[in-house]
């Protein structure tokens, strides 16, 4: 007898979810990035951490970050500052619009008392907090689940399931369902963090797919060696 193999996609690909999530969080485990944000219990810099990081490398964010928190405790600690030294401060991060929406930040924050929203619908209502900025926060700093989508998920995820890049694949829903099935419902955190270093180690633009845990699960590589 027949038995059809059950599964939520027509090309049975999502049959592939446990074990490739599994395989990416004992990778993570294994190659842990201690950023210093990752263990921060201040809500404010880890918030201001998350906006720094949008489009920039982690490593070029370090120094600033550090100087940054030790400087300003608190958004009242920035606010009151003379707005060009926060300017200069954060100048080396690049992105003129992102530093104005810092300083935004800033001021936003202070007028609320200091108080860093804990819904996602409150926390991207702030200047500069995007979708991603608001997941990372909940997910890494207050233990709330969540899936994580930047351009470097986006790009994992294309390749691993072969999904065809068009568009702002960000916000395309196929992605979004996508990244949310494989978001774990327990240990989301260590999985988070564990497509944050494998994105920038691995899965880079220029993959390195030779030394890739995942590699006899993705199409990409599927595809590269078949050539």
């Amino acid at each position: 007898m027949h038995v059809q193999r059950k599964t939520s996609e027509p090309d049975g690909k999502i049959d592939r979810i446990d074990v490739i999530r599994s395989n990416l969080i004992s990778w993570g485990r294994s190659n842990y990035d201690d950023f210093p944000w990752r263990s921060s219990r201040n809500h404010f810099h880890a918030l201001i951490a998350e906006v720094m990081l949008q489009r920039t490398k982690a490593e070029q964010v370090v120094s600033i970050y550090n100087s940054f928190v030790i400087r300003y405790q608190t958004p009242h600690d920035a606010a009151i500052e003379d707005p060009s030294k926060i300017l200069a401060m954060l100048r080396p991060l690049g992105l003129n619009w992102r530093i104005r929406k810092i300083a935004e930040l800033i001021l936003e924050l202070n007028r609320r008392a200091g108080m860093v929203p804990d819904k996602f619908d409150s926390l991207v209502e702030l200047p500069g907090v995007g979708a991603y900025a608001a997941s990372a926060y909940l997910s890494l700093h207050l233990g709330v689940r969540a899936a994580i989508v930047d351009s470097n998920a986006v790009r994992l995820w294309s390749r691993v399931f072969g999904l065809e890049k068009n568009g702002e694949m960000r916000r395309k829903k196929e992605l979004l369902v996508l990244a949310d099935r494989m978001t774990p419902r327990q240990g989301f955190r260590d999985f988070n963090y564990a497509v944050l270093d494998h994105t920038r180690k691995i899965c880079k633009a220029k993959p390195l797919c030779n030394v890739c845990s995942l590699n006899c699960y993705c199409e990409y590589y599927k595809h590269q060696t078949a050539r």
